[in-house]
């Protein structure tokens, strides 16, 4: 979305650090391959209950710490 791509470039106008902050963006198969990475410590996703199910099933089972923000 336009307003995250806005937010990510103060970001980098604000001096923030190389990979503090990463915005990736893509559809449902963009988002399962980066939740199951084996190189992704931890997961927070904000978006739909149906899809938080989705993501949670994942973490839990890698044993994968993840923050949910559902609705």
């Amino acid at each position: 979305a336009l307003d995250a791509l806005v937010f990510a470039e103060a970001a980098v106008a604000a001096g923030l650090p190389p990979g503090v902050l990463n915005l990736v963006s893509g559809g449902p198969a963009v988002g399962a391959c980066l939740v199951s990475h084996p190189g992704v410590d931890k997961v927070a996703f904000t978006g739909s209950t149906a899809t938080g199910r989705l993501v949670a099933e994942t973490c839990g089972r890698l044993m994968r710490p993840v923050t949910l923000e559902l609705g």
